[in-house]
């Protein structure tokens, strides 16, 4: 959901594989070389999906730069799956677990037969997932560049070294951390932000906490764009829901992508890395240079800034005993001010019983209609919230 009240935890997952009996690699191969191809995309709901043919059926994958090689759930229809192994994955809170890794058989992407792609099994998130695996940064780390183009439904496909060296844009470099992109944007003037280049996130900007603390005792003018503080949990990762910390709400001025603005971002810090998600694509498309390690960003608007303007997160819904809890909210929300408190859990929505998280999850919420919440609180009793979505 976005720029709504409220937020229900995300499932945010950043592998890196140390290994136990199977490394990261590349081995992976390819049916054509020196190649150019157009792949066909969509772009719902601040993600980008590809589609994939595997023994002559056709499977939907999300593309997640924030993953370092290829993502299947526990339930997985893919047939033909070869086991090579474990790994010990860290996701993004930084919580180890071993972990299933299997070569898929033949798929084909675009006009691409890739033969050898290898994922890691992990348990399904909570809720509805409309994908069937997820292509990691390996297929970039391959040496095959991208231009990611949602507005035109297409991605752009390449091996060749100097095919996208002039692409118009904004230009960072990247670093590999872990076999993933890590790029410097600024979030307050005068300072530097290290961020995961993380598609499989759907948020514009989230700051690491600690990275906030250290920018906001340097200067006063970081002081000046903090919103509000609470204690809480809100991201729920592959292996675990972040431990309760201390979260600050941030309205930046500006957030700058080279010399790019978004302007009046509203954002929350997380325990997690800091990352630039996939809402960077409501507001242009992405080009990926392997050869140059270089992510260019292309505004649609062909402008040097543009005015985001969000919603501030109001309330975090996470899963404690398999019912939906507040992980946090915040004291200027609609939802703080009517009542609802860190700590509650929902028994109905509109007089229908909610007896699970997925069923909280799957809930169909419309945007902008005022909902009535049966809660508990943490001594037991009950009370009714009325709150617009």
């Amino acid at each position: 959901m976005k720029r709504i009240f409220f937020y229900i935890a995300g499932f945010c997952c950043m592998f890196n594989a140390h290994a136990q009996m199977h490394q990261y690699n590349t081995n992976f191969t390819l049916s054509e070389k020196n190649f150019v191809d157009t792949v066909a995309i969509e772009y719902e709901n601040d993600q980008i999906y590809v589609p994939v043919i595997i023994q002559g059926k056709k499977y939907r994958f999300n593309l997640d730069t924030g993953s370092s090689q290829g993502l299947l759930y526990t339930d997985t229809q893919i047939p033909n799956l070869q086991e090579l192994g474990n790994v010990i994955s860290h996701d993004a809170n930084g919580v180890t677990d071993t972990i299933k890794v299997v070569q898929l058989p033949n798929l084909m992407l675009g006009h691409q037969n890739i033969n050898g792609y290898v994922a890691s099994i992990v348990k399904k998130p909570i809720g509805k997932v409309n994908y069937d695996g997820i292509i990691g940064f390996d297929i970039f780390n391959k040496g095959i560049g991208a231009k990611i183009d949602p507005k035109n439904k297409i991605m752009i496909l390449s091996d060749r070294k100097h095919y996208f060296d002039h692409e118009a844009g904004q230009t960072l470099k990247y670093n590999l951390k872990w076999f993933v992109p890590y790029i410097m944007v600024s979030p307050f003037m005068r300072h530097t932000d290290e961020v995961l280049f993380d598609t499989g996130a759907k948020q514009l900007y989230q700051m690491n906490r600690e990275s906030f603390m250290e920018h906001r005792y340097k200067s006063k003018q970081v002081n000046a764009q903090v919103e509000g503080e609470a204690t809480g949990n809100f991201t729920v990762a592959t292996n675990s829901t972040e431990k309760q910390d201390k979260v600050y709400f941030l309205n930046l001025n500006r957030l700058k992508w080279n010399e790019f603005a978004f302007k009046n971002v509203r954002t929350i810090t997380t325990q997690g890395a800091s990352r630039i998600g996939s809402q960077l694509f409501n507001y242009g498309s992405i080009v990926i240079n392997p050869k140059k390690k270089r992510i260019t960003f292309q505004p649609y608007n062909n402008s040097d800034s543009v005015n985001v303007s969000n919603k501030q997160f109001g309330v975090a819904f996470i899963e404690k005993e398999n019912q939906p809890y507040i992980g946090l909210i915040w004291h200027k929300s609609e939802a703080y001010k009517n009542g609802m408190r860190q700590g509650d859990i929902v028994l109905k929505i509109d007089n229908e019983p909610i007896n699970s998280y997925q069923e909280f999850i799957d809930y169909p919420f419309t945007t902008g209609k005022k909902y009535k919440f049966v809660l508990q609180d943490p001594r037991g009793f009950k009370k009714e919230v009325f709150v617009t979505h």
